[in-house]
């Protein structure tokens, strides 16, 4: 266990180390490190993270292959459900799950469901329920895509109980969003409709704002295409209705969408949005209309449009090739032939690519009527060729003709068993009359046996009695014996299991007055309040906030403050070696030295002051009793405020600072858009710790940044940015923060820390945060 212990603490050493370097560069450090690994189990937490960060699938799988193969060997030679057998049986069952996840991708189903099944199987070995609920919804996702709707329904069923019992919310607002889907596509509107209401009710009590959104734009989904289940007015009447539904529920997707900065879901929304629209178009016809259907074609197109534009930045290139079919289709009701032939062949081109079928015989319908409007009738033919034949490969004849198999096979045995009574019947009726020829015969035989029979059953009844009672007796004193033992060991459990909560209790109590310590090292409200915001006679505006999250009830992150001797204002925002227990630890360190170099020395430079912390923590972690010294400190950024003269000095150490300014006149509360008027300034940090290096000797830079009303100030540690979560458990990265930064600068400070928080939350949705997160912004 020890052993073990020592491992993590190796891992977790090897992936800090791993995000010193830059962010390009991960994927050849973790191969480094996956080199110079000298324990297995750090192996396979490498490999594990090299499958995640590889995006080729003729990578991914090489890295695969050799984490199944050393977490089976770990298993193998690990003891019966130690902690090392129930560690590396996870890390098999989860690449067994990624065999599945490719062949899946790659149509071959067989081997999709034979890998999921074994995953299936561990994880129910080692009673990991969050593993087993996941497999299962991964199987019955196959039986759905093979037409086995029962099936798919079971598995999905077994997934949302499982989910149920550990409490998992948003594993079941999915599972329920899942069998919806099930329903939906049974033709069923109002059994999905049920079901995705439930999922979007569970959705809004945990504020997953990913998943009601995704849950409105389903029900929006099923008014869109299968109507409203609940109108019985005429046929016109309940599709406009249903439509009228599908609006107002694709805008609330939509809204919510906006305010969490979901680009892909944004982009969905307005093609959604668009197709109504569409459908509008199509149902005004009559010559007086013409104007209402013009205005309905542009309001088409422009959300149409939208959705293309999010869709070329993001790169979804099957977006990409709906949206150009889309906007081609619109175009040639207007007309405009020549443009839409060009959009729809762009699009075939990039659906060709991918190889998607669905969007192939799309872009294929709508190139045949362009090619019909010119006249084209050669071209024509051969988009309505590959129409038809990409509507085949869609159609899988497999599951119409195994539907059809199983339909006579049930009217064969309905017949079969209707067969049987009939002949039953009538074999009833001879064996009564041959009964009443052979009764007389028999009469005179049974009562000869009759008492040499009724003799010898009670002779076995009574032998029959006697070893019963023998084996009742034998089982008693079997019974008895486990009870006394069964006592005996829940006394040993229930002794064991006080001296844990006695233990427990103590660690916590050490750890929360560990964290009162460590906070009292901390920036106070009161002198941040004193030289942060700004107060005039009348108000005082919210002009800064601290978002700091630890890992852990204390943290490696820190945040400290102090008046300069000069009358500047100083804010140190830093991440120590480690976290936890150990992290606080050397935060208390890293905070005295920067004190007594302010404090003592009477020090004023930014550069100055993380040169002198440097040297004491050195000098501090020297006595640790190894030959070197202790290789320990802090990244940390040092920013000085000169607010009387808006000017910025600073010094940095791996840590960033960056400005986010207006570049147009600063409107106070008016959204400044990143198109041009709003820019992010990263500012320059040294590339070495606070602590002992190869560069040690060489001084910390320093840099002075001139100021303007209404800029934002905000520096981080490297938390955030490498939190895993999201859609695919990748890292949140530096680019998507700035981008959240940059989209939110203009709102109040209090409502930008509000909006961290629930962005974190809603990435790493499940998983655990990975390292102590620190955010402080200062608007100027």
């Amino acid at each position: 266990m020890k052993l073990l212990t020592n491992i993590r603490l190796l891992f977790i050493l090897l992936v800090f180390s791993i995000r010193l370097n830059a962010q390009d560069h991960i994927t050849d450090s973790l191969k480094s490190a996956l080199k110079n690994a000298k324990h297995d189990t750090t192996r396979c937490n490498i490999l594990e993270e090299l499958i995640d960060s590889e995006n080729d699938d003729t990578v991914w799988p090489v890295y695969n292959e050799q984490l199944l193969k050393l977490a089976e060997k770990g298993a193998s030679k690990a003891s019966h459900d130690t902690t090392q057998k129930v560690f590396y049986l996870k890390h098999v069952a989860g690449a067994l799950n990624n065999i599945g996840f490719l062949a899946q991708n790659q149509g071959d189903v067989p081997k999709a469901l034979e890998y999921y099944l074994k995953s299936l199987k561990i994880e129910e070995e080692i009673k990991n329920k969050k593993g087993i609920a996941s497999s299962l919804n991964n199987v019955g996702s196959i039986y759905k895509d093979q037409g086995d709707i029962s099936r798919g329904l079971e598995y999905y069923h077994k997934s949302l109980k499982m989910r149920e019992e550990i409490n998992d919310k948003k594993g079941i607002a999915s599972a329920l969003n899942n069998i919806g889907i099930i329903h939906k596509n049974q033709g069923d509107a109002q059994k999905g409709l049920e079901y995705y209401h439930k999922s979007l009710k569970i959705q809004e009590e945990i504020k997953d704002k990913h998943g009601i959104a995704a849950s409105l734009n389903n029900i929006g989904f099923i008014y869109d295409n299968h109507g409203d289940p609940s109108c019985h007015s005429s046929k016109e009447v309940c599709i406009r209705a249903a439509q009228d539904k599908a609006l107002e529920y694709y805008f609330r997707s939509l809204k919510i969408r906006e305010e969490i900065n979901d680009k892909s879901g944004i982009a969905q929304s307005f093609n959604n949005i668009g197709g109504v629209f569409s459908k509008w178009v199509e149902a005004e016809q009559s010559p007086d209309s013409s104007l209402k259907r013009a205005q309905l074609i542009n309001k088409t197109l422009e959300y149409y449009q939208k959705s293309l534009k999010i869709q070329e930045e993001i790169k979804d290139k099957s977006g990409i090739a709906s949206s150009l079919n889309n906007i081609g289709s619109i175009l040639l009701k207007q007309g405009k032939v020549s443009e839409a032939l060009a959009l729809v062949n762009r699009s075939l081109q990039i659906s060709k690519e991918l190889g998607y079928p669905k969007n192939i015989m799309s872009a294929a319908s709508v190139l045949k009527n362009i090619y019909q409007k010119q006249n084209k009738f050669q071209e024509a033919l051969v988009m309505y060729e590959l129409e038809i034949l990409m509507r085949d490969s869609i159609n899988n004849e497999t599951t119409k003709k195994a539907s059809i198999k199983k339909q006579f096979q049930y009217q064969y045995e309905k017949q079969a068993a209707a067969d049987s009574v009939k002949n039953v019947e009538e074999q009833k009726v001879k064996n009564a009359l041959l009964s009443a020829q052979q009764a007389e015969i028999k009469q005179e035989k049974t009562k000869s046996y009759a008492l040499y029979g009724g003799l010898a059953l009670v002779v076995i009844f009574a032998g029959f009695m006697v070893n019963r009672f023998r084996v009742i007796n034998k089982q008693k004193k079997i019974i008895e014996l486990k009870e006394i033992e069964t006592q005996k060991q829940n006394e040993i459990i229930t002794h064991q299991k006080q001296l844990v909560e006695e233990k427990h209790k103590e660690i916590t109590d050490s750890i929360n007055y560990a964290e009162r310590i460590q906070r009292s090292f901390l920036a106070t409200t009161e002198l941040l309040d004193n030289n942060l915001s700004v107060r005039e006679e009348s108000r005082t505006e919210d002009s800064y906030f601290v978002f700091f999250q630890p890992k852990d009830v204390v943290s490696g992150d820190f945040y400290w403050a102090s008046l300069l001797s000069n009358g500047n204002f100083a804010l140190a925002i830093a991440d120590s070696t480690g976290h936890g227990v150990p992290g606080s630890i050397m935060s208390i360190l890293n905070i005295s030295c920067l004190e007594k170099a302010v404090e003592q020395e009477k020090l004023t430079e930014p550069a100055e002051i993380l040169n002198h912390t440097r040297t004491k923590i050195i000098e501090r972690l020297k006595k640790d009793g190894s030959a070197d010294g202790g290789k320990d400190g802090m990244d940390c950024s040092l920013i000085c405020f000169d607010l009387k003269n808006n000017k910025l000095t600073y010094a940095a150490a791996n840590n960033p600072v960056w400005i986010v300014r207006s570049t147009s006149p600063f409107e106070e509360g008016v959204r400044q858009l990143a198109d041009g008027k709003v820019e992010l300034i990263e500012l320059f940090s040294d590339k070495m710790p606070v602590g002992k290096h190869d560069r040690d000797n060489d001084p910390f830079k320093q840099h002075t940044v001139h100021l303007q009303k209404g800029d934002v100030v905000y520096a981080l540690t490297d938390g955030l940015p490498d939190q895993f979560g999201g859609p695919k458990g990748k890292k949140f990265m530096y680019k998507q923060l700035k981008e959240l930064l940059i989209n939110m600068s203009h709102l109040q400070m209090s409502k930008q820390k509000e909006i961290l928080s629930t962005s974190l939350n809603n990435w790493k949705g499940d998983l655990e945060q990975v390292d102590d997160i620190t955010i402080i912004g200062i608007r100027i």
